[in-house]
């Protein structure tokens, strides 16, 4: 029996079979199709019949990472959303909050609203702070209301009324309403995709939640087609932003919850492979086509955050604290006012960088690499797909090295240079910015560009030490196999500290577990495979906004005593801000419980222990790291051939189907039994790790 994972990402879908029988992994990467995500899973699942023989009987899980509501918000090619709002609070998408990401841009042009004010409807209801109906919700305006709305041009409606987050009751009936007699709009409620305080964040979330549904709708029902034409009988599960697998039914509800899928795989896998390791914090950053996702990973645990964005809209939902650059191997490199950019504008699959002689005529990352003797021409993808190192180098002469009156040489190894800068900086936004420093850390890359990069990245971030996972170039499509149900619960209650009774909260986290187990039951994951985490959105009181503070667990339930907790407040506020103020008072604002169902995973096999003597170089490739040292001639080492404890040393190239790892020189390597990649940069051993 096998499990699948599948990613789509911009440039490539990524699939990973793990063989449950052998213990066995095998890879490889199909052409993302934009234009219909389901065409490219298609075409590898005839590559899993044809080249492994795998049919739908022996496929047991599929587990599936998208991009569809991601781009479907950053490119607004969502659906024609309405939203319905208690009267007076319409627009509170466009007042927003004083809050501005630039402070002092005075040009600063806030994005347009998911809705469009015409499509914002209100509606004469009130629901008042502590939960108690003021003003109620009569027939005749809901009859009003779905007459409207069945008028409009939209596919979707959004309902998000004030304090819905504390009785839900009206927004129930407007949405039965609208179902019952408008049955080709796709709805969302606020209380049911985001219940928590802040008007505007739980309103925008709920729009974009309406706003991609029918895409994920579409592609829901485009996978179910394909598989069911394989004969799939498995179940199907899509990843989540908070690091867990969701069902194929609750991604057509709650697509929102979508919008970090690869990313978190990808991190999901790498806190996996840190396990294997000594290493207890990672720094992850996951080099695709279109971006670069950067994240943290500490005593292998993932950092989730409720409060996160996306193109400019908040996004309330627990999602993996991942940093996104538009830094990838696609990124395109241009002169412009005589300087030299690169990205975030991407060649995308199509028709891509340059090398890939599909009609790219602008040069990319992949495109500088190529020139820079980083990938083997004749080896990308393993040989599956011929890239034209000619066509690179003429892009690169044309836009970047004529234009900047540089040599060819120079232009290839600015490019690089320029995007290790923005990875860099991404870096210390993960781990500077809250309060960590980058030399204490690991650096893991991955994506099919993680390689090219990590050297180099490694050295500007003063980092000692890179590990490089096997199947790094589909690290996030791994992932999906060894990931968990996850389902998160949360309510919102205004507790000062200093007059809430323990066992005031523990009733509220109690009901919380009850509502969630019920969701377990829905899965029918067994009670002995469910984990519990407890946690508390803290502030000083008259601060606007918070911070979160796990519980510890006995016996699956939290361990709750007031002093503690508010000594752990001020601990946790002190490591992020360098500061507390015990004299403050305090209090909690959410109650939070995550649920995580454990699975059965995939694992990385241990290697063969094979007597051998030093490794072989399978060939050799002149590359070029530095002007003044000019190129060199490098031997190139085929990855799979490398045995446990086998080393090398700087400068040569380590390769496999999917990514290119050029070791600098002067950098070490060493394997270990599970094939993990240890790559000693020789600057100053990291203080903690």
């Amino acid at each position: 029996m096998y499990y699948l994972g599948v990613d789509t990402g911009g440039t490539f879908t990524d699939f990973v079979l793990y063989d449950r029988t052998k213990a066995e992994i095998h890879s490889f990467k199909v052409k993302s199709t934009p234009h219909d995500p389901g065409e490219a899973v298609e075409t590898g699942l005839s590559r899993l019949t044809t080249e492994f023989g795998v049919t739908g009987r022996t496929l047991e899980r599929f587990v599936f990472g998208t991009t569809v509501a991601t781009n479907a918000v950053l490119e607004r090619r969502g659906a024609e959303t309405a939203l319905v709002a208690t009267r007076g609070t319409r627009d509170v998408l466009e007042i927003q909050r004083q809050w501005r990401h630039r402070l002092f841009d005075l040009y600063l042009v806030k994005p347009e609203p998911l809705a469009r004010r015409r499509h914002r409807l209100e509606v004469e209801e009130r629901v008042e702070a502590s939960g108690r109906i003021r003003i109620p919700l009569e027939d005749v305006a809901i009859d009003e209301l779905v007459s409207t709305l069945e008028a409009l041009p939209v596919d979707a409606v959004a309902v998000s009324l004030l304090f819905s987050f504390l009785n839900p009751v009206h927004e129930q009936r407007i949405a039965a309403a609208i179902r019952t007699r408008v049955p080709r709009l796709h709805v969302t409620v606020s209380s049911e995709v985001c219940p928590e305080f802040r008007e505007y964040e739980r309103s925008a979330t709920t729009v974009m939640n309406a706003y991609t549904m029918p895409k994920i709708h579409a592609l829901a029902t485009r996978l179910e087609g394909a598989l069911d034409r394989f004969g799939f009988r498995g179940s199907f599960a899509i990843v989540q932003s908070n690091g867990g697998v969701m069902t194929l039914a609750k991604a057509r509800t709650h697509p929102v919850n979508t919008l970090l899928s690869g990313p978190a795989a990808g991190v999901v896998a790498a806190a996996a492979v840190a396990g294997l390791t000594k290493a207890r914090g990672i720094l992850g950053f996951d080099v695709g086509g279109t971006s670069t996702d950067i994240a943290l990973v500490q005593n292998g645990e993932l950092r989730l955050s409720a409060d996160g964005g996306i193109g400019g809209y908040p996004v309330k939902v627990p999602q993996v604290k991942v940093h996104t650059i538009g830094a990838g191997g696609g990124s395109i490199a241009r002169a412009e006012l005589g300087l030299l950019k690169v990205g975030p504008e991407s060649a995308g699959a199509v028709p891509g960088p340059a090398a890939y002689g599909e009609g790219g005529t602008r040069p990319t990352g992949t495109d500088a690499a190529v020139a820079l003797g980083y990938i083997d021409p004749a080896y990308f993808l393993g040989g599956e797909m011929k890239l034209d190192a000619e066509a690179a180098r003429r892009s690169l002469e044309s836009h970047v090295a004529g234009p900047l009156g540089m040599s060819e040489d120079a232009a290839a190894l600015a490019v690089i240079q320029v995007q290790v800068a923005s990875i860099v900086s991404g870096i210390r936004k993960v781990s500077v910015e809250v309060g960590q420093d980058p030399r204490d850390f690991v650096l893991m890359p991955f994506g099919g560009a993680g390689g090219v990069y990590a050297g180099l990245v490694a050295e500007e971030a003063g980092m000692s030490r890179i590990i490089v996972p096997p199947y790094a170039s589909v690290l996030s499509a791994f992932g999906m196999l060894v990931t968990d149900i996850r389902h998160d619960r949360v309510r919102t209650r205004l507790l000062p500290v200093a007059t809430t009774d323990a066992q005031a909260l523990i009733a509220i986290f109690d009901d919380l577990v009850a509502d969630v187990s019920q969701e377990f039951q829905r899965d029918r994951t067994e009670d002995d495979r469910i984990v519990f985490e407890f946690s508390c959105d803290m502030r000083y009181e008259g601060q606007a906004y918070e911070i979160n503070v796990r519980l510890d667990v006995h016996d699956g339930r939290p361990s709750v005593d007031m002093p503690s907790l508010r000594a752990a407040f001020d601990r946790e506020h002190e490591r992020l801000y360098g500061q507390c103020s015990p004299g403050e008072d305090v209090e909690i604002v959410n109650l939070r419980v995550g649920a995580i169902g454990r699975v059965d995973k995939a694992e990385l096999p241990v290697l063969p222990e094979r007597p051998s003597g030093p490794p072989a170089a399978r060939s050799t490739r002149r590359m070029l790291f530095d002007l003044e040292a000019g190129w060199v001639d490098c031997p190139v080492y085929d990855r799979s051939a490398l045995d446990p404890g086998a080393r090398l040393t700087g400068p040569c190239s380590i390769e496999d189907r999917g990514s290119s790892i050029p070791v600098r020189p002067k950098h070490t390597v060493s394997v270990d039994a599970h094939g993990i990649l240890t790559i000693e940069t020789n600057k100053a051993p990291v203080s903690r790790y």
